[in-house]
Protein backbone atom coordinates (compact mmCIF):
# COMPACT_ATOMS: atom_id res chain seq x y z
CA UNK A 1 0.00 0.00 0.00
CA UNK A 2 1.07 3.24 -0.49
CA UNK A 3 2.10 6.51 1.26
CA UNK A 4 -1.73 8.16 0.44
CA UNK A 5 -4.98 8.44 2.33
CA UNK A 6 -6.79 5.32 3.14
CA UNK A 7 -9.74 5.65 0.80
CA UNK A 8 -12.75 2.84 1.78
CA UNK A 9 -11.42 0.29 -0.40
CA UNK A 10 -8.23 0.89 1.47
CA UNK A 11 -9.42 0.86 4.50
CA UNK A 12 -11.54 -2.86 4.00
CA UNK A 13 -8.14 -4.10 2.81
CA UNK A 14 -6.42 -3.14 5.72
CA UNK A 15 -9.03 -4.91 7.88
CA UNK A 16 -8.52 -8.04 5.86
CA UNK A 17 -5.05 -7.75 6.04
CA UNK A 18 -5.05 -7.78 10.17
CA UNK A 19 -7.41 -10.16 10.32
CA UNK A 20 -4.92 -12.61 8.38
CA UNK A 21 -1.96 -11.39 10.16
CA UNK A 22 -4.12 -12.23 13.75
CA UNK A 23 -4.96 -15.64 11.76
CA UNK A 24 -1.51 -16.71 11.23
CA UNK A 25 0.26 -15.24 14.64
CA UNK A 26 -2.49 -14.90 17.02
CA UNK A 27 -2.15 -18.95 18.23
CA UNK A 28 1.47 -19.12 17.74
CA UNK A 29 1.96 -16.24 20.18
CA UNK A 30 -0.50 -17.42 22.50
CA UNK A 31 1.39 -21.21 22.29
CA UNK A 32 4.63 -20.02 22.81
CA UNK A 33 5.59 -20.08 26.61
CA UNK A 34 2.94 -23.66 26.36
CA UNK A 35 3.84 -27.16 25.35
CA UNK A 36 1.64 -26.71 22.39
CA UNK A 37 3.87 -24.87 20.49
CA UNK A 38 5.30 -27.56 18.56
CA UNK A 39 1.57 -27.81 17.06
CA UNK A 40 1.77 -24.51 15.05
CA UNK A 41 4.37 -25.44 11.89
CA UNK A 42 5.98 -23.23 9.41
CA UNK A 43 4.59 -23.01 5.79
CA UNK A 44 8.41 -21.66 5.14
CA UNK A 45 11.96 -22.02 7.01
CA UNK A 46 11.85 -18.48 9.03
CA UNK A 47 11.17 -18.30 12.49
CA UNK A 48 7.51 -17.02 13.38
CA UNK A 49 9.41 -14.25 15.03
CA UNK A 50 10.58 -13.25 11.40
CA UNK A 51 7.37 -13.99 9.92
CA UNK A 52 5.68 -11.56 12.21
CA UNK A 53 8.35 -8.66 11.77
CA UNK A 54 7.71 -9.07 7.97
CA UNK A 55 4.15 -9.06 7.95
CA UNK A 56 3.80 -6.37 9.88
CA UNK A 57 6.57 -4.35 7.52
CA UNK A 58 4.35 -5.22 4.23
CA UNK A 59 1.31 -3.17 6.66
CA UNK A 60 2.70 -0.15 5.97
CA UNK A 61 4.67 2.83 8.26
CA UNK A 62 1.65 2.38 11.55
CA UNK A 63 2.37 -1.53 11.61
CA UNK A 64 6.40 -0.68 11.83
CA UNK A 65 5.91 1.41 14.41
CA UNK A 66 3.75 -0.91 16.31
CA UNK A 67 5.83 -3.80 16.17
CA UNK A 68 9.00 -1.40 17.30
CA UNK A 69 6.72 -0.74 20.15
CA UNK A 70 6.00 -3.95 20.74
CA UNK A 71 9.69 -4.83 20.79
CA UNK A 72 9.72 -3.33 23.95
CA UNK A 73 7.16 -5.01 25.91
CA UNK A 74 8.57 -8.49 27.50
CA UNK A 75 5.73 -8.69 29.47
CA UNK A 76 4.21 -10.12 26.04
CA UNK A 77 6.51 -11.48 24.00
CA UNK A 78 9.55 -13.69 23.67
CA UNK A 79 13.14 -12.33 23.52
CA UNK A 80 13.51 -13.52 19.69
CA UNK A 81 10.36 -11.77 18.69
CA UNK A 82 11.56 -8.52 20.75
CA UNK A 83 14.80 -9.04 19.13
CA UNK A 84 13.38 -9.08 15.75
CA UNK A 85 10.19 -6.36 15.68
CA UNK A 86 13.85 -4.42 16.96
CA UNK A 87 14.87 -4.71 13.56
CA UNK A 88 12.03 -3.46 11.85
CA UNK A 89 13.13 -0.99 9.38
CA UNK A 90 10.75 1.34 7.06
CA UNK A 91 12.43 2.27 4.32
CA UNK A 92 10.69 2.99 1.35
CA UNK A 93 11.28 4.78 -2.22
CA UNK A 94 11.80 8.21 -1.54
CA UNK A 95 9.55 11.19 -2.23
CA UNK A 96 10.55 12.45 -5.63
CA UNK A 97 11.83 16.01 -5.21
CA UNK A 98 9.48 18.10 -6.19
CA UNK A 99 7.02 17.31 -3.52
CA UNK A 100 9.86 17.63 -1.14
CA UNK A 101 10.34 20.93 -2.91
CA UNK A 102 6.01 22.12 -2.56
CA UNK A 103 6.32 20.39 0.98
CA UNK A 104 8.98 23.55 1.85
CA UNK A 105 7.35 26.08 -0.23
CA UNK A 106 4.17 25.08 1.84
CA UNK A 107 5.74 25.39 5.28
CA UNK A 108 8.25 28.39 4.96
CA UNK A 109 6.44 30.05 1.74
CA UNK A 110 9.81 29.93 -0.17
CA UNK A 111 11.35 27.23 -1.76
CA UNK A 112 14.70 25.16 -0.49
CA UNK A 113 16.76 27.93 -2.79
CA UNK A 114 15.61 30.74 -1.20
CA UNK A 115 16.12 29.45 2.04
CA UNK A 116 19.81 27.16 2.18
CA UNK A 117 22.31 28.39 -0.39
CA UNK A 118 22.03 24.74 -1.41
CA UNK A 119 19.93 21.53 -0.82
CA UNK A 120 20.63 18.05 -2.32
CA UNK A 121 17.74 17.18 -3.86
CA UNK A 122 19.09 13.17 -4.27
CA UNK A 123 17.83 11.87 -0.47
CA UNK A 124 20.44 10.41 2.27
CA UNK A 125 17.84 8.09 3.56
CA UNK A 126 13.78 7.20 3.12
CA UNK A 127 11.50 6.38 5.84
CA UNK A 128 7.92 5.55 5.38
CA UNK A 129 7.34 8.86 7.39
CA UNK A 130 9.68 11.09 6.11
CA UNK A 131 13.45 11.35 4.42
CA UNK A 132 16.43 13.46 4.89
CA UNK A 133 18.52 15.43 2.39
CA UNK A 134 21.83 17.23 2.96
CA UNK A 135 22.00 21.14 2.83
CA UNK A 136 24.10 24.09 3.68
CA UNK A 137 22.87 27.46 5.92
CA UNK A 138 23.28 31.07 3.95
CA UNK A 139 26.00 31.49 6.57
CA UNK A 140 27.55 27.97 5.04
CA UNK A 141 27.24 26.19 8.18
CA UNK A 142 26.10 22.58 6.83
CA UNK A 143 22.75 21.33 8.09
CA UNK A 144 20.23 18.07 7.33
CA UNK A 145 16.55 18.88 6.62
CA UNK A 146 14.01 16.13 7.39
CA UNK A 147 10.91 16.35 5.75
CA UNK A 148 7.81 14.64 6.54
CA UNK A 149 6.04 12.68 2.69
CA UNK A 150 3.12 14.16 1.84
CA UNK A 151 -0.63 12.92 3.35
CA UNK A 152 2.02 10.77 5.87
CA UNK A 153 -0.12 12.20 8.68
CA UNK A 154 -3.96 11.71 7.42
CA UNK A 155 -3.15 8.20 6.26
CA UNK A 156 -1.26 7.33 10.13
CA UNK A 157 -4.22 8.97 11.71
CA UNK A 158 -6.60 6.39 9.69
CA UNK A 159 -4.64 3.33 10.61
CA UNK A 160 -4.38 4.42 14.15
CA UNK A 161 -8.55 4.49 14.15
CA UNK A 162 -8.44 0.85 12.71
CA UNK A 163 -6.24 -0.46 15.15
CA UNK A 164 -8.37 1.13 18.00
CA UNK A 165 -11.29 -0.54 16.74
CA UNK A 166 -10.02 -3.78 15.92
CA UNK A 167 -7.92 -3.56 19.50
CA UNK A 168 -11.36 -2.45 21.38
CA UNK A 169 -13.39 -5.44 19.22
CA UNK A 170 -11.20 -7.77 20.65
CA UNK A 171 -10.80 -6.66 24.26
CA UNK A 172 -14.71 -7.03 24.33
CA UNK A 173 -14.55 -10.65 23.22
CA UNK A 174 -11.21 -12.48 24.08
CA UNK A 175 -10.44 -12.57 27.68
CA UNK A 176 -6.72 -12.86 26.21
CA UNK A 177 -6.87 -9.65 24.60
CA UNK A 178 -7.82 -7.96 28.00
CA UNK A 179 -4.82 -9.86 29.63
CA UNK A 180 -2.89 -8.56 27.12
CA UNK A 181 -4.38 -4.90 27.34
CA UNK A 182 -4.00 -4.35 23.25
CA UNK A 183 -6.24 -0.98 23.77
CA UNK A 184 -3.83 0.47 26.02
CA UNK A 185 -1.18 -0.59 23.65
CA UNK A 186 -2.74 1.01 20.84
CA UNK A 187 -3.18 4.18 22.61
CA UNK A 188 0.10 4.41 23.77
CA UNK A 189 1.13 3.45 19.58
CA UNK A 190 -1.19 6.93 19.09
CA UNK A 191 0.61 9.02 21.10
CA UNK A 192 4.15 7.73 20.11
CA UNK A 193 3.40 8.24 16.10
CA UNK A 194 1.83 11.47 17.14
CA UNK A 195 4.45 13.27 18.75
CA UNK A 196 6.69 11.85 16.05
CA UNK A 197 4.72 13.29 13.63
CA UNK A 198 5.33 16.82 15.24
CA UNK A 199 9.20 17.44 13.94
CA UNK A 200 8.69 20.57 16.31
CA UNK A 201 9.01 17.79 19.37
CA UNK A 202 11.68 16.33 18.60
CA UNK A 203 13.46 19.78 17.82
CA UNK A 204 12.74 20.40 22.14
CA UNK A 205 13.74 17.02 22.25
CA UNK A 206 17.10 18.02 21.26
CA UNK A 207 17.22 20.84 22.38
CA UNK A 208 16.41 19.70 26.18
CA UNK A 209 18.87 16.27 25.60
CA UNK A 210 21.43 18.81 24.51
CA UNK A 211 21.07 20.59 28.20
CA UNK A 212 21.16 17.64 29.61
CA UNK A 213 24.58 16.56 28.21
CA UNK A 214 26.50 19.87 28.39
CA UNK A 215 28.53 18.85 30.97
CA UNK A 216 29.59 15.42 28.98
CA UNK A 217 32.94 14.93 26.96
CA UNK A 218 32.42 12.00 24.94
CA UNK A 219 28.14 12.30 23.90
CA UNK A 220 25.99 14.54 22.35
CA UNK A 221 23.41 15.23 20.20
CA UNK A 222 22.81 17.63 17.23
CA UNK A 223 21.70 21.02 17.74
CA UNK A 224 18.48 22.01 15.84
CA UNK A 225 17.15 25.44 14.07
CA UNK A 226 14.14 26.20 15.40
CA UNK A 227 13.89 29.01 12.52
CA UNK A 228 14.13 26.27 9.92
CA UNK A 229 11.74 23.43 11.71
CA UNK A 230 8.02 23.07 11.54
CA UNK A 231 5.64 20.63 12.31
CA UNK A 232 6.83 18.97 8.96
CA UNK A 233 10.37 20.05 8.24
CA UNK A 234 13.04 19.75 10.61
CA UNK A 235 16.65 21.36 10.56
CA UNK A 236 19.48 20.46 12.76
CA UNK A 237 23.08 20.29 12.46
CA UNK A 238 25.12 17.73 10.08
CA UNK A 239 27.42 15.59 12.39
CA UNK A 240 30.13 13.95 10.12
CA UNK A 241 30.81 10.53 11.48
CA UNK A 242 29.97 6.65 11.03
CA UNK A 243 27.80 4.41 12.22
CA UNK A 244 28.70 1.25 14.93
CA UNK A 245 29.67 -1.46 12.49
CA UNK A 246 28.47 -4.98 14.05
CA UNK A 247 32.99 -5.58 15.20
CA UNK A 248 34.78 -2.15 15.46
CA UNK A 249 38.27 -2.23 16.52
CA UNK A 250 37.99 1.03 18.62
CA UNK A 251 40.68 0.83 20.87
CA UNK A 252 42.95 1.56 17.83
CA UNK A 253 41.57 5.34 17.35
CA UNK A 254 39.97 5.73 20.90
CA UNK A 255 39.76 4.19 24.33
CA UNK A 256 36.46 2.26 23.02
CA UNK A 257 36.31 1.33 27.17
CA UNK A 258 35.94 4.82 28.23
CA UNK A 259 33.39 5.61 25.84
CA UNK A 260 31.17 2.58 26.32
CA UNK A 261 31.16 3.78 30.08
CA UNK A 262 30.50 7.23 29.58
CA UNK A 263 27.68 6.83 27.50
CA UNK A 264 25.88 4.16 30.46
CA UNK A 265 26.59 7.06 32.88
CA UNK A 266 24.85 9.64 30.44
CA UNK A 267 21.62 7.32 30.39
CA UNK A 268 21.87 6.42 34.20
CA UNK A 269 21.68 10.42 35.10
CA UNK A 270 19.39 10.74 32.38
CA UNK A 271 16.89 7.87 34.04
CA UNK A 272 17.30 8.94 37.29
CA UNK A 273 18.26 12.55 37.47
CA UNK A 274 16.47 14.12 34.27
CA UNK A 275 13.64 11.53 34.12
CA UNK A 276 13.94 11.77 30.00
CA UNK A 277 16.23 9.92 27.77
CA UNK A 278 16.82 9.06 24.55
CA UNK A 279 14.67 5.58 23.85
CA UNK A 280 15.92 4.14 20.74
CA UNK A 281 20.04 4.04 21.20
CA UNK A 282 20.21 1.37 18.59
CA UNK A 283 23.86 1.27 16.96
CA UNK A 284 22.12 2.75 13.94
CA UNK A 285 21.12 5.52 15.79
CA UNK A 286 24.91 6.19 17.15
CA UNK A 287 27.74 7.99 15.32
CA UNK A 288 31.17 7.18 15.83
CA UNK A 289 33.08 10.88 14.98
CA UNK A 290 36.81 11.38 13.75
CA UNK A 291 37.08 13.43 16.78
CA UNK A 292 35.99 9.81 19.29
CA UNK A 293 32.78 11.11 20.33
CA UNK A 294 29.70 9.60 20.33
CA UNK A 295 26.58 11.44 18.38
CA UNK A 296 22.72 10.49 19.44
CA UNK A 297 20.43 10.56 16.88
CA UNK A 298 16.75 10.40 15.99
CA UNK A 299 15.16 11.57 18.80
CA UNK A 300 11.46 10.81 17.98
CA UNK A 301 11.29 8.59 20.60
CA UNK A 302 12.26 9.96 23.81
CA UNK A 303 11.42 7.93 27.39
CA UNK A 304 9.94 9.39 30.64
CA UNK A 305 10.89 8.50 33.33
CA UNK A 306 8.36 9.41 36.52
CA UNK A 307 9.79 10.07 39.92
CA UNK A 308 8.39 7.71 41.77
CA UNK A 309 9.59 5.47 39.15
CA UNK A 310 12.98 7.00 39.42
CA UNK A 311 13.19 5.77 43.10
CA UNK A 312 12.05 2.59 42.28
CA UNK A 313 14.52 1.94 39.52
CA UNK A 314 17.44 3.21 41.60
CA UNK A 315 16.55 0.75 44.16
CA UNK A 316 16.41 -2.25 41.81
CA UNK A 317 19.76 -1.08 40.72
CA UNK A 318 21.29 -1.25 43.88
CA UNK A 319 19.48 -4.42 44.93
CA UNK A 320 21.23 -5.80 41.41
CA UNK A 321 24.86 -4.73 41.94
CA UNK A 322 24.46 -6.18 45.52
CA UNK A 323 22.83 -9.73 44.38
CA UNK A 324 19.85 -9.07 46.98
CA UNK A 325 17.46 -10.61 45.07
CA UNK A 326 14.65 -10.34 47.52
CA UNK A 327 15.37 -6.43 47.95
CA UNK A 328 15.12 -6.45 43.83
CA UNK A 329 11.40 -8.28 44.25
CA UNK A 330 10.19 -6.78 46.65
CA UNK A 331 10.80 -3.15 44.93
CA UNK A 332 9.28 -4.57 41.60
CA UNK A 333 6.06 -5.29 43.55
CA UNK A 334 6.02 -2.01 44.93
CA UNK A 335 5.36 -0.55 41.67
CA UNK A 336 3.81 -2.88 40.35
CA UNK A 337 -0.31 -4.05 39.54
CA UNK A 338 -1.45 -7.67 40.49
CA UNK A 339 -3.47 -10.24 38.44
CA UNK A 340 -6.16 -12.42 39.74
CA UNK A 341 -4.09 -15.75 39.87
CA UNK A 342 -0.93 -13.38 41.15
CA UNK A 343 1.98 -15.47 42.88
CA UNK A 344 4.05 -13.79 44.58
CA UNK A 345 6.19 -16.16 46.51
CA UNK A 346 7.03 -17.74 43.42
CA UNK A 347 8.21 -14.43 41.88
CA UNK A 348 10.35 -13.56 44.61
CA UNK A 349 12.04 -17.17 44.37
CA UNK A 350 12.72 -16.77 40.39
CA UNK A 351 14.01 -13.29 40.65
CA UNK A 352 16.49 -14.28 43.25
CA UNK A 353 17.54 -17.18 41.21
CA UNK A 354 17.98 -14.51 38.33
CA UNK A 355 20.18 -12.14 39.98
CA UNK A 356 22.26 -15.91 41.30
CA UNK A 357 22.94 -16.59 37.54
CA UNK A 358 23.46 -13.25 36.41
CA UNK A 359 26.73 -12.99 38.67
CA UNK A 360 28.04 -16.00 37.99
CA UNK A 361 28.44 -15.34 34.65
CA UNK A 362 31.49 -14.37 33.03
CA UNK A 363 32.15 -10.41 32.42
CA UNK A 364 31.84 -10.66 28.50
CA UNK A 365 28.48 -12.13 28.49
CA UNK A 366 26.89 -9.79 31.72
CA UNK A 367 23.78 -7.43 29.73
CA UNK A 368 21.82 -5.55 32.42
CA UNK A 369 19.24 -5.00 29.97
CA UNK A 370 18.45 -8.39 29.44
CA UNK A 371 18.62 -8.93 33.40
CA UNK A 372 15.80 -6.34 33.96
CA UNK A 373 14.31 -8.10 30.52
CA UNK A 374 13.93 -11.52 32.38
CA UNK A 375 12.44 -9.88 35.50
CA UNK A 376 9.90 -8.35 33.53
CA UNK A 377 9.35 -11.55 32.23
CA UNK A 378 9.30 -13.06 35.28
CA UNK A 379 6.71 -11.09 36.51
CA UNK A 380 4.10 -11.34 33.74
CA UNK A 381 4.61 -15.05 34.04
CA UNK A 382 3.93 -14.99 37.37
CA UNK A 383 0.50 -12.30 37.00
CA UNK A 384 2.68 -9.24 38.45
CA UNK A 385 1.61 -6.15 36.25
CA UNK A 386 5.20 -4.75 35.73
CA UNK A 387 5.08 -0.92 34.77
CA UNK A 388 5.47 -0.03 30.92
CA UNK A 389 8.06 2.92 31.94
CA UNK A 390 10.68 -0.32 33.19
CA UNK A 391 9.48 -2.77 29.93
CA UNK A 392 10.75 0.00 27.76
CA UNK A 393 14.12 0.31 29.68
CA UNK A 394 14.68 -2.77 29.55
CA UNK A 395 14.69 -2.56 25.76
CA UNK A 396 16.84 0.69 26.09
CA UNK A 397 19.27 -1.14 28.16
CA UNK A 398 19.84 -3.99 26.06
CA UNK A 399 20.51 -1.45 22.95
CA UNK A 400 23.52 -0.03 25.33
CA UNK A 401 24.52 -3.44 26.26
CA UNK A 402 25.43 -3.91 22.41
CA UNK A 403 26.79 -0.64 22.17
CA UNK A 404 28.85 -0.90 24.98
CA UNK A 405 29.86 -4.76 23.54
CA UNK A 406 30.75 -3.20 20.11
CA UNK A 407 33.18 -0.29 21.66
CA UNK A 408 35.09 -2.47 24.40
CA UNK A 409 34.25 -6.12 24.38
CA UNK A 410 35.02 -6.91 27.85
CA UNK A 411 32.93 -3.73 28.68
CA UNK A 412 31.07 -4.49 32.22
CA UNK A 413 27.51 -2.83 32.65
CA UNK A 414 27.43 -4.20 36.12
CA UNK A 415 30.98 -2.56 36.94
CA UNK A 416 29.46 0.96 35.46
CA UNK A 417 26.28 0.46 37.39
CA UNK A 418 28.14 -0.20 41.17
CA UNK A 419 29.98 2.96 40.24
CA UNK A 420 28.07 5.88 38.91
CA UNK A 421 24.45 4.96 40.24
CA UNK A 422 25.65 5.96 44.42
CA UNK A 423 27.01 9.55 42.69
CA UNK A 424 24.06 10.00 40.50
CA UNK A 425 21.91 9.12 43.59
CA UNK A 426 23.65 11.67 45.66
CA UNK A 427 23.40 14.37 43.08
CA UNK A 428 19.79 14.05 43.36
CA UNK A 429 19.65 14.04 46.80
CA UNK A 430 21.19 17.10 46.83
CA UNK A 431 18.75 18.70 44.04
CA UNK A 432 15.83 16.71 46.11
CA UNK A 433 17.41 19.14 48.87
CA UNK A 434 17.40 22.98 47.62
CA UNK A 435 16.28 25.52 48.83
CA UNK A 436 12.40 25.46 47.58
CA UNK A 437 11.91 21.88 49.20
CA UNK A 438 12.95 23.31 52.23
CA UNK A 439 10.33 25.96 52.54
CA UNK A 440 7.67 23.91 51.32
CA UNK A 441 9.15 21.56 54.41
CA UNK A 442 9.03 24.56 56.55
CA UNK A 443 5.30 25.62 55.52
CA UNK A 444 3.75 21.87 56.37
CA UNK A 445 5.81 21.45 59.62
CA UNK A 446 4.42 24.94 60.30
CA UNK A 447 1.18 23.92 59.51
CA UNK A 448 1.98 20.89 61.93
CA UNK A 449 2.82 22.78 64.95
CA UNK A 450 -0.50 25.63 64.50
CA UNK A 451 -3.02 23.64 64.04
CA UNK A 452 -1.90 20.11 65.62
CA UNK A 453 -2.68 20.86 68.96
CA UNK A 454 -6.25 22.52 68.50
CA UNK A 455 -7.31 19.25 66.68
CA UNK A 456 -5.71 17.07 68.77
CA UNK A 457 -7.01 18.72 71.87
CA UNK A 458 -10.62 18.28 70.02
CA UNK A 459 -10.38 14.74 69.65
CA UNK A 460 -9.65 13.93 73.26
CA UNK A 461 -12.12 16.36 74.51
CA UNK A 462 -14.55 14.28 72.10
CA UNK A 463 -13.61 10.91 73.64
CA UNK A 464 -13.65 12.26 77.52
CA UNK A 465 -17.17 13.50 77.02
CA UNK A 466 -18.03 10.24 74.78
CA UNK A 467 -19.15 12.02 71.86
CA UNK A 468 -16.38 10.26 69.46
CA UNK A 469 -18.13 9.32 66.36
CA UNK A 470 -16.23 6.80 63.93
CA UNK A 471 -17.52 6.29 60.57
CA UNK A 472 -17.01 2.94 59.54
CA UNK A 473 -17.56 1.39 56.40
CA UNK A 474 -19.58 -2.00 57.06
CA UNK A 475 -22.75 -4.25 56.40
CA UNK A 476 -25.91 -2.05 57.18
CA UNK A 477 -27.50 -3.72 60.37
CA UNK A 478 -31.16 -2.29 59.24
CA UNK A 479 -30.82 -3.26 55.91
CA UNK A 480 -29.69 -6.85 56.37
CA UNK A 481 -32.42 -7.31 58.71
CA UNK A 482 -34.76 -6.18 56.05
CA UNK A 483 -33.30 -8.64 53.39
CA UNK A 484 -34.11 -11.34 56.42
CA UNK A 485 -37.73 -10.67 56.79
CA UNK A 486 -38.49 -10.90 52.85
CA UNK A 487 -36.77 -14.11 52.69
CA UNK A 488 -39.36 -14.93 55.18
CA UNK A 489 -41.86 -13.89 53.95
CA UNK A 490 -40.91 -15.70 50.64
CA UNK A 491 -40.69 -19.02 52.91
CA UNK A 492 -43.61 -18.27 53.94
CA UNK A 493 -45.88 -17.72 50.99
CA UNK A 494 -44.11 -21.06 49.77
CA UNK A 495 -45.44 -23.12 52.44
CA UNK A 496 -49.26 -21.57 52.42
CA UNK A 497 -48.93 -22.47 48.29
CA UNK A 498 -47.87 -25.13 48.72
CA UNK A 499 -50.42 -26.02 51.04
CA UNK A 500 -53.34 -24.59 48.97
CA UNK A 501 -52.33 -27.15 45.80
CA UNK A 502 -52.03 -29.82 48.10
CA UNK A 503 -55.44 -29.25 49.69
CA UNK A 504 -57.29 -28.67 46.32
CA UNK A 505 -55.25 -31.69 44.82
CA UNK A 506 -56.99 -34.18 47.52
CA UNK A 507 -60.44 -31.78 47.24
CA UNK A 508 -60.35 -32.67 43.40
CA UNK A 509 -59.77 -36.61 44.47
CA UNK A 510 -62.82 -36.83 47.19
CA UNK A 511 -66.38 -37.53 46.76
CA UNK A 512 -67.21 -33.91 47.86
CA UNK A 513 -71.27 -32.60 47.32
CA UNK A 514 -71.51 -29.04 47.02
CA UNK A 515 -71.21 -26.86 43.73
CA UNK A 516 -68.96 -27.36 41.46
CA UNK A 517 -66.54 -25.22 38.95
CA UNK A 518 -65.42 -27.10 35.69
CA UNK A 519 -66.22 -30.39 36.73
CA UNK A 520 -64.51 -30.44 40.13
CA UNK A 521 -65.79 -28.99 43.66
CA UNK A 522 -65.45 -25.01 43.29
CA UNK A 523 -63.25 -25.02 46.58
CA UNK A 524 -60.42 -27.44 45.08
CA UNK A 525 -60.63 -24.93 41.89
CA UNK A 526 -60.56 -21.39 43.54
CA UNK A 527 -57.66 -23.15 45.96
CA UNK A 528 -55.79 -24.30 43.06
CA UNK A 529 -55.81 -20.84 40.85
CA UNK A 530 -55.01 -19.43 44.14
CA UNK A 531 -52.10 -20.94 44.74
CA UNK A 532 -51.20 -20.50 41.24
CA UNK A 533 -51.91 -16.72 40.85
CA UNK A 534 -49.66 -16.37 43.88
CA UNK A 535 -47.27 -18.47 42.62
CA UNK A 536 -46.83 -16.23 39.07
CA UNK A 537 -46.74 -13.27 41.57
CA UNK A 538 -44.29 -14.26 43.71
CA UNK A 539 -41.95 -15.17 40.67
CA UNK A 540 -42.57 -11.99 38.56
CA UNK A 541 -41.29 -10.21 42.63
CA UNK A 542 -38.52 -12.38 42.76
CA UNK A 543 -37.26 -11.37 39.13
CA UNK A 544 -37.90 -7.45 39.49
CA UNK A 545 -36.42 -7.42 42.65
CA UNK A 546 -33.10 -9.44 41.57
CA UNK A 547 -32.77 -7.34 38.52
CA UNK A 548 -32.68 -4.28 40.38
CA UNK A 549 -30.55 -5.06 42.93
CA UNK A 550 -28.22 -6.07 40.41
CA UNK A 551 -28.27 -2.54 38.52
CA UNK A 552 -27.55 -0.91 42.01
CA UNK A 553 -24.79 -3.11 42.48
CA UNK A 554 -23.23 -2.64 39.19
CA UNK A 555 -23.55 1.10 39.78
CA UNK A 556 -22.12 0.94 43.44
CA UNK A 557 -19.34 -1.06 41.77
CA UNK A 558 -18.44 1.07 38.84
CA UNK A 559 -18.55 4.22 41.36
Amino acid sequence: MSASVLEAPGRLHLYRELASVFTRHGGRLAAEKTNLKDWFSNETDKPHSQELAEDLEALGPTFVKLGQLLSTRADLLGEDYLRELERLQDGVEPVPYEQVEAMIAEEFGKSPQAIFETFSKTPLASASLGQVHRATLIDGRPVIVKVQRPAVRDRVEQELQVLAEVSETLENHSSRARKYRLVEIVEELSRSLRRELDYRMEARNLDRMASQLQDAQLVFVPRPYPEYTTTRVLTMDFVEGTKLPAAIDARSTLNGKTLADELFRVYLSQVLLEGTYHADPHPGNVLLTPDGRLCLLDLGMVGNMPASLQIVLARLLVAITEEDGDAAAETALDASGRTEHADETKFRRDISELLADYHRQPISEMQAGQLILHITQCAADNGILIPYELTMLAKTLMNLDEIGRRLDPQFNPTDSLERHTPIILEERLKRDFSRRFMLDSYLEARTFLKEGPRLANNILKKIENGTLVLGVDAVDERELLVSFQKIANRIGMSIVMGALILGASLLMGANVKGPTLLGYPALAVVSFFLAAGGGVWMVWNILRQDRSSGKELNQTLSS
